[in-house]
């Protein structure tokens, strides 16, 4: 009798049809909890060569039964993701999906249902700086997650902030204002969300926050990575994080720390949510991400289940082979 379950694979369209605010939203609340309760186990490897570099990330998620590990490489200017789900149970292969889009959805769906447990359901004025994939992600799961009322967006290339702004204006139905200046951007909005390359200097400081409440901040994710000075951390007045690496690991939080910042004083996103937030008259909160596997992987599996009742994705026999060890 053939036992085989068939594995399915989501290429970049597949994913692309799938990766919905909704799902991404749902991928990251349950990621929150699952991290809350401290019963996931993650690892991670990275080689370096002259001319390449490789990272693979791996987690085991009990109460999903899933194991799993996200893999991606970089040559030049070319970069390729993939993340591989199997059952923890039987090890048998679930999935094997394009991560390109997954990375950008899990981190904005995190940073979007931080910011719904801020919001609630009052009008928030939203602001973007980034005119990015990262920013469209951004403002895609915002606008599923809280009650967008506008949006402006600042770019130090105009052409690319107006593009942004009439792009997602159509594609969000919420209006996107386009700035020229990033002092517009913060003197304009309640919920401000940071997405750049941070390969420059970091260009934001706590004296130049505005009419800001809610910042979430998701480009610094290495030592070398900048977005937000230090002092950023010491003008909010609660400090949330996706993981504690984050305050040893982003750039923004070691200088944050090197100024003074009790990094210990950071709470984890599932630990937020289990409390009521910092009301925006009270002080100015800031989400600060840095991205891990089991957010990677949660999201894979909440995609390959939408798969799988849309009927989505192509689906082949198991290519490894099965050996029982001794």
């Amino acid at each position: 009798m053939n036992d085989v379950q068939p594995v399915i694979l989501l290429g970049p369209d597949d994913v692309d049809a799938l990766a919905t605010s909704a799902v991404g939203l749902a991928a990251a609340a349950e990621t929150a909890r699952l991290c809350g309760e401290g019963t996931i186990k993650t690892g991670r490897v990275q080689v370096i060569g002259d001319m390449s570099w490789m990272r693979i990330m791996a987690g085991l998620i009990d109460d999903l039964d899933l194991l799993g590990y996200k893999e991606f490489h970089r040559v030049g200017q070319r970069v390729r993701y993939h993340v591989h789900l199997f059952r923890q149970s039987t090890g048998d292969p679930i999935a094997t999906i394009d991560g390109r889009r997954i990375t950008g959805l899990r981190t904005a769906s995190l940073a979007s249902v931080a910011a719904h447990h801020w919001a609630g359901t009052t009008p928030q004025r939203v602001g973007l700086i980034g005119s990015g994939e990262e920013a469209r992600e951004g403002l895609r799961a915002l606008v599923g997650a809280i009650n967008v009322s506008e949006a402006f967006v600042y770019s130090p290339t105009p052409a690319n902030r107006e593009a942004y702004a009439k792009e997602m204006t159509v594609e969000t139905g919420t209006k996107v204002t386009p700035v020229s200046e990033q002092s517009q951007v913060m003197n304009s909005c309640d919920v401000l969300y940071v997405a750049t390359s941070s390969h420059n200097e970091p260009f934001l400081s706590g004296d130049e926050l505005g009419s800001v409440r809610f910042i979430a901040a998701i480009g610094s994710t290495m030592p070398v990575h900048r977005e937000l000075r230090g002092g950023v951390f010491l003008a909010c007045d609660e400090v949330v994080v996706d993981t504690m690496d984050a305050t040893h690991e982003s750039g923004d939080c070691i200088e944050a720390t090197e100024l003074g910042w009790d990094a210990t004083s950071a709470i984890t996103l599932g630990n937020y949510l289990m409390r009521p937030p910092l009301p925006a008259a009270e002080g100015r909160t800031l989400f600060k991400s840095i991205g891990s596997v089991e957010q990677d992987l949660v999201l894979a599996y909440y995609l390959a289940q939408e798969a799988i009742r849309t009927g989505r994705g192509t689906e082949i026999t198991d290519v490894a082979s099965l050996r029982i060890m001794r």
